[in-house]
Protein backbone atom coordinates (compact mmCIF):
# COMPACT_ATOMS: atom_id res chain seq x y z
CA UNK A 1 0.00 0.00 0.00
CA UNK A 2 1.33 3.24 -0.74
CA UNK A 3 0.74 6.72 1.22
CA UNK A 4 -0.47 9.11 0.19
CA UNK A 5 0.59 12.33 -1.88
CA UNK A 6 1.46 14.65 1.24
CA UNK A 7 2.69 11.94 3.39
CA UNK A 8 5.93 12.23 0.52
CA UNK A 9 8.62 13.86 0.15
CA UNK A 10 8.60 14.58 -3.19
CA UNK A 11 5.68 16.54 -3.72
CA UNK A 12 6.60 18.85 -0.52
CA UNK A 13 10.20 19.08 -2.71
CA UNK A 14 8.67 20.22 -5.77
CA UNK A 15 6.29 22.91 -4.10
CA UNK A 16 9.18 24.85 -1.78
CA UNK A 17 11.12 25.60 -4.86
CA UNK A 18 8.22 27.86 -6.17
CA UNK A 19 7.06 29.03 -3.17
CA UNK A 20 10.65 29.95 -2.33
CA UNK A 21 11.51 31.95 -5.41
CA UNK A 22 8.08 33.32 -4.61
CA UNK A 23 9.30 34.77 -1.37
CA UNK A 24 12.71 36.04 -2.76
CA UNK A 25 10.57 38.20 -5.22
CA UNK A 26 8.62 39.72 -2.67
CA UNK A 27 11.84 40.49 -0.39
CA UNK A 28 13.12 41.99 -3.51
CA UNK A 29 10.41 43.84 -4.76
CA UNK A 30 9.95 45.46 -0.95
CA UNK A 31 13.47 46.66 -0.65
CA UNK A 32 13.23 48.16 -4.06
CA UNK A 33 9.96 50.04 -3.42
CA UNK A 34 11.64 51.21 0.32
CA UNK A 35 14.80 51.46 -0.21
CA UNK A 36 15.48 52.55 -3.86
CA UNK A 37 14.82 56.33 -3.84
CA UNK A 38 18.16 57.08 -5.87
CA UNK A 39 17.83 58.18 -8.96
CA UNK A 40 20.85 56.66 -11.69
CA UNK A 41 19.99 58.62 -14.25
CA UNK A 42 20.94 62.61 -13.77
CA UNK A 43 17.89 65.40 -15.13
CA UNK A 44 20.56 68.08 -16.49
CA UNK A 45 23.55 66.25 -17.28
CA UNK A 46 24.90 69.44 -18.74
CA UNK A 47 24.56 71.59 -15.63
CA UNK A 48 25.91 68.70 -14.16
CA UNK A 49 28.69 68.68 -16.50
CA UNK A 50 29.56 72.35 -16.08
CA UNK A 51 29.50 71.75 -12.13
CA UNK A 52 32.22 69.10 -12.61
CA UNK A 53 34.23 71.37 -14.78
CA UNK A 54 33.98 74.00 -11.91
CA UNK A 55 35.27 71.87 -9.36
CA UNK A 56 38.22 70.58 -11.38
CA UNK A 57 38.90 74.66 -12.05
CA UNK A 58 39.02 74.92 -8.09
CA UNK A 59 41.41 71.98 -7.54
CA UNK A 60 43.93 72.93 -10.22
CA UNK A 61 43.81 76.82 -8.89
CA UNK A 62 44.73 75.01 -5.25
CA UNK A 63 47.91 73.45 -7.57
CA UNK A 64 49.07 76.11 -9.41
CA UNK A 65 49.21 78.08 -5.71
CA UNK A 66 51.21 75.10 -4.52
CA UNK A 67 48.81 74.74 -1.83
CA UNK A 68 48.87 71.79 0.68
CA UNK A 69 48.18 70.90 4.34
CA UNK A 70 48.92 68.77 7.08
CA UNK A 71 46.56 67.42 9.26
CA UNK A 72 45.80 65.01 12.55
CA UNK A 73 42.27 63.47 13.35
CA UNK A 74 42.30 62.02 16.14
CA UNK A 75 40.63 61.48 19.61
CA UNK A 76 37.85 63.85 18.50
CA UNK A 77 40.26 66.32 17.51
CA UNK A 78 40.99 67.68 14.15
CA UNK A 79 44.71 69.87 13.44
CA UNK A 80 45.03 71.40 9.98
CA UNK A 81 47.94 73.31 9.17
CA UNK A 82 49.26 75.00 5.84
CA UNK A 83 52.56 72.87 4.69
CA UNK A 84 52.91 74.79 1.68
CA UNK A 85 51.14 77.88 -0.39
CA UNK A 86 50.18 80.00 3.67
CA UNK A 87 48.87 83.14 2.42
CA UNK A 88 49.89 86.26 3.81
CA UNK A 89 46.19 86.92 6.54
CA UNK A 90 44.84 83.29 7.34
CA UNK A 91 41.52 83.43 6.83
CA UNK A 92 38.55 80.85 7.78
CA UNK A 93 38.37 77.79 6.07
CA UNK A 94 35.67 74.81 5.34
CA UNK A 95 36.32 71.58 6.27
CA UNK A 96 34.04 69.34 4.90
CA UNK A 97 34.19 65.27 6.19
CA UNK A 98 32.21 62.78 3.33
CA UNK A 99 32.25 59.01 4.59
CA UNK A 100 32.88 56.84 1.88
CA UNK A 101 29.31 54.76 2.80
CA UNK A 102 27.34 56.02 4.89
CA UNK A 103 25.96 59.37 4.25
CA UNK A 104 24.29 60.20 7.75
CA UNK A 105 28.07 60.59 8.93
CA UNK A 106 29.11 63.46 6.75
CA UNK A 107 29.74 66.85 8.13
CA UNK A 108 31.13 70.48 7.99
CA UNK A 109 33.68 72.69 9.91
CA UNK A 110 34.41 76.18 10.22
CA UNK A 111 37.68 76.37 11.04
CA UNK A 112 39.67 80.07 11.91
CA UNK A 113 43.33 79.49 12.55
CA UNK A 114 45.12 79.99 15.62
CA UNK A 115 48.37 82.44 16.44
CA UNK A 116 50.49 79.49 15.27
CA UNK A 117 48.83 79.03 12.09
CA UNK A 118 46.98 75.90 13.23
CA UNK A 119 43.51 75.26 12.56
CA UNK A 120 41.76 73.08 15.01
CA UNK A 121 38.13 71.69 15.59
CA UNK A 122 36.29 69.48 17.37
CA UNK A 123 35.52 66.09 15.58
CA UNK A 124 33.22 62.90 16.32
CA UNK A 125 35.25 60.59 18.59
CA UNK A 126 34.81 57.66 16.15
CA UNK A 127 35.36 58.94 13.00
CA UNK A 128 36.61 55.35 11.85
CA UNK A 129 36.34 54.52 8.42
CA UNK A 130 37.74 55.60 4.69
CA UNK A 131 36.73 59.52 4.42
CA UNK A 132 37.08 62.25 1.85
CA UNK A 133 38.19 65.21 3.54
CA UNK A 134 37.99 68.32 1.71
CA UNK A 135 39.25 72.15 2.35
CA UNK A 136 38.18 75.18 0.93
CA UNK A 137 38.61 78.89 1.46
CA UNK A 138 35.67 80.84 2.67
CA UNK A 139 35.25 82.31 -0.66
CA UNK A 140 35.44 78.96 -2.59
CA UNK A 141 38.61 80.22 -4.68
CA UNK A 142 40.47 76.68 -4.39
CA UNK A 143 40.16 73.37 -3.17
CA UNK A 144 42.35 70.04 -1.82
CA UNK A 145 40.64 67.50 -1.58
CA UNK A 146 41.51 63.58 -0.79
CA UNK A 147 40.96 60.56 0.80
CA UNK A 148 41.31 58.63 3.72
CA UNK A 149 41.35 55.99 6.13
CA UNK A 150 40.62 57.62 9.42
CA UNK A 151 41.82 58.38 12.32
CA UNK A 152 45.23 59.72 11.65
CA UNK A 153 47.33 60.30 15.00
CA UNK A 154 49.98 61.57 13.38
CA UNK A 155 50.59 64.60 10.70
CA UNK A 156 49.25 63.32 7.36
CA UNK A 157 49.60 65.12 3.78
CA UNK A 158 46.38 66.84 2.14
CA UNK A 159 46.86 67.47 -1.15
CA UNK A 160 44.92 68.38 -4.34
CA UNK A 161 44.18 65.72 -6.55
CA UNK A 162 42.24 65.54 -9.03
CA UNK A 163 41.05 62.07 -8.61
CA UNK A 164 37.34 61.59 -8.11
CA UNK A 165 36.35 64.79 -8.13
Amino acid sequence: MQQPWYKQFWPWFLISLPVTVMIVCGVIIYLSVSQGNFSMVVDDYYKRGKTINAIIEHVEEAQRRDISFEFIANNGVFELRYKTGKPEELSALKVQFVHATQASKDFDLMVTGSADGTYRAEIPKNIDGKWTITVEPFDGVWKVSEKYQLPKSEFTPLRPLLYGV
